[in-house]
């Protein structure tokens, strides 16, 4: 009868726990390993907050910035600019 997937899994945890037993550092270095895989994770998330957490205060400021940029030119004077730098640019074209 041949052997069933989970008999082959249970020699292959069989040789797994033999390899640990005969070679601790084995085990040793794959906790490590696993270890140092969770702190990568956990610091990546860490820096993804904290990058989110910096482009909205970001976007925040430079939404303030612009709200008081525009309360220093009135609507009058942004509309002759803007009209004036329509004609140059019409002007560069020709």
């Amino acid at each position: 009868m041949p052997n069933g997937p989970i008999q082959e899994a249970g020699e292959t945890a069989r040789s797994a726990i033999d390899v640990f037993r005969s070679s601790p550092i084995t085990l040793a270095l794959i906790l490590m390993n696993l270890g140092l895989l969770g702190y990568l994770y956990y610091a990546g998330v860490q820096a993804h907050r904290e990058r989110a957490t910096e482009t909205k205060l970001l976007y925040e400021n430079r939404a303030y910035v612009a709200k008081i940029l525009s309360s220093c030119v009135s609507v009058e004077q942004m509309q002759r600019l803007l009209r004036g730098l329509r004609e140059d640019g019409q002007d560069g074209k020709r």
